[in-house]
């Protein structure tokens, strides 16, 4: 196993249907699909589709596609309660490129895959123009992902791009108060709260934490003192909030730490380890071996978390396959899972 290893909350608001969101079914072959359905029949349909067909979907014709991007659609999968987690993942592929975009999705011909041994998932490119900034900070708030600050020619930007994931497309957010360089953003009630990351002379600055409200669209700063508790310390529960293998899912703190997944909370107040994971985690990498190690490739598996006491979780990985073959040089940027 490689270096990289990472975590992304992929929970599920209805634990009893997550299994079957995760290996869906569909409605009807897309070799055999009626372009001339009723409109309304034709949302429910695709609205009870996992996510994970859409972008198979989206090549079938320009209406596929331009319904699979129509808040229409969505709004009907939440009536249908059909709303599920995603996975995106940001990629260097190489020092000298621009960070790309990555969603989850199903191989398109999965009998054809099966017989030549190739995986049921792919980390397919999410198309719409947009250049990452290096040293930027992201986070998910609902549907969309927000991609905060960064360095732009080597100073911090105060800019923030925000990713539709409905329809994978790219907007500009109201911009920061103070650019700030790879700065600590963590989510507290459907809230954005952005710390630090300033330029040396700003770091006593009144904005050392800024507050952006999507509702309102408006930033504000708070004083640092009065934050709340989960916003008082970059180190939370001695894990820094920037590391790769960290995430929060339902008030509980995960980590990678030596292939095995840890967790915490404040009743037990201690880390401990989950069990039943033999290690596995949502995303990791490893030497191509059928490229004579000159590449590596991407795994990812999706581990199903189960609160069987106040002081054990348990887990088990519903799948593991290899997604994605990239370049020996290529680095983790972003990963995030956002609802849709």
């Amino acid at each position: 196993i490689g270096s990289s290893c990472l975590l992304a909350s992929m929970s599920s608001h209805k634990k009893k249907r997550n299994k079957k969101l995760l290996n869906p079914s569909p409605l009807f072959p897309l070799s055999t699909a009626n372009l001339s359905l009723p409109h309304d029949l034709l949302l429910n349909c695709i609205g009870r589709l996992s996510r994970l067909y859409y972008p198979t979907l989206s090549l079938v014709c320009k209406s596929y596609r331009s319904l699979i991007a129509s808040p229409e659609l969505y709004k009907t999968r939440s009536l249908l309660n059909r709303t599920e987690s995603c996975l995106y993942v940001c990629l260097q592929l190489s020092p000298d490129s621009n960070p790309r975009w990555f969603t989850l999705s199903r191989r398109p011909n999965r009998t054809l895959a099966r017989n030549k041994k190739l995986s049921d998932y792919l980390l397919v490119p999410v198309t719409s123009p947009h250049v990452t900034s290096v040293r930027s900070s992201s986070v998910a708030v609902g549907s969309d992902i927000y991609e905060i600050g960064g360095l732009i020619n080597g100073v911090p930007s105060s800019s923030v791009s925000v990713l539709d994931c409905r329809s994978n497309s790219w907007h500009q957010a109201p911009n920061m108060q103070v650019g700030r360089s790879f700065p600590s953003a963590n989510v507290i009630d459907g809230k954005i709260l952005v710390k630090g990351g300033l330029e040396l002379k700003d770091v006593n600055s009144s904005k050392w934490v800024e507050v952006f409200d999507p509702n309102t669209q408006n930033w504000t700063t708070v004083s640092f003192t009065c934050g709340s508790r989960e916003w008082q310390s970059d180190d939370d529960n001695g894990m820094a909030r920037h590391s790769s293998s960290f995430c929060l899912i339902d008030d509980v703190s995960y980590c990678f730490d030596n292939r095995k997944l840890k967790w915490f909370d404040d009743k037990v107040g201690y880390w401990r380890f989950a069990t039943g994971l033999e290690g596995m985690v949502v995303l990791w990498d490893r030497h191509d071996r059928s490229s004579n190690c000159q590449g590596r490739t991407i795994w990812c598996a999706v581990i199903a978390l189960e609160r069987c006491s106040s002081e054990e979780i348990s887990g088990t990985v519903e799948w593991s396959e290899a997604v994605l073959k990239v370049p020996n040089s290529f680095e983790f940027v972003h990963v995030l899972a956002a609802t849709v």
